[in-house]
């Protein structure tokens, strides 16, 4: 069912998020100690609209302020926040009323649709027992999702994003397979150079 759009603050950053997934930022604009401020006293979440050289993309994640870590003279922080949601940003106005900080309407995206390719689900079973029992947490009933997929890769913001924009499931889960091969290889690399340098 599609979420209906809301609207939300705005901290563009080139910066792409899972939900689950979280990440440190220092914060020292007085735009965004604003903003922070209001999520800390207020329980707000706020977008991260993801950002290519300097434009705001279609894309983004919706996260919440999960640790305030250090706060310094002058009202500079480390904060923590952490992603809820992937979100379409639908517009973007440079301040929202009576405030310093962006914000506009967003609408949040579905994207934990479950693995459909028996390639990929076999692929995840073979890196699993080669090289990674606790690269998935496989129960026997559990159903592997792509954004689990994704997160276990630990893959960028850039590939994240490309993801994101991927048209259908076979593209996407085209990408997985194709990144998980690549991984497989190079961890197979390393346990060949592994071995040699012990037999040296």
């Amino acid at each position: 069912m599609e979420q209906p759009p809301v609207i939300l603050p705005y901290f563009p950053l080139s910066i792409f998020l899972f939900p689950g997934e979280d990440i440190p930022l220092h914060i020292f604009e007085p735009r965004y100690k604003q903003l922070i401020e209001d999520a800390r006293t207020q329980g707000i979440s706020f977008a991260i609209p993801f950002v290519i050289d300097q434009d705001i993309q279609e894309f983004g994640c919706e996260v919440r302020l999960k640790e305030v870590v250090a706060e310094k003279p002058g009202g500079r922080m480390v904060i923590v926040v952490e992603s809820m949601s992937v979100v379409q940003i639908i517009n973007y106005n440079k301040k929202l009323e009576g405030k310093l900080y962006a914000g506009g309407t967003i609408r949040r995206m579905p994207c934990s649709d479950p693995v459909e390719s028996e390639e990929l689900l076999g692929l995840i079973e073979n890196y699993i027992d080669q090289f990674d029992k606790e690269f998935l947490t496989m129960g026997a009933e559990s159903v592997i999702t792509r954004q689990e997929v994704m997160i276990a890769l630990n893959l960028t913001s850039d590939d994240k994003y490309k993801f994101i924009c991927m048209p259908d499931a076979v593209q996407k889960e085209g990408y997985l397979a194709g990144q998980l091969r690549y991984l497989g290889m190079i961890r197979k690399q390393e346990t060949l150079l592994g071995n040699d340098f012990g037999l040296n």
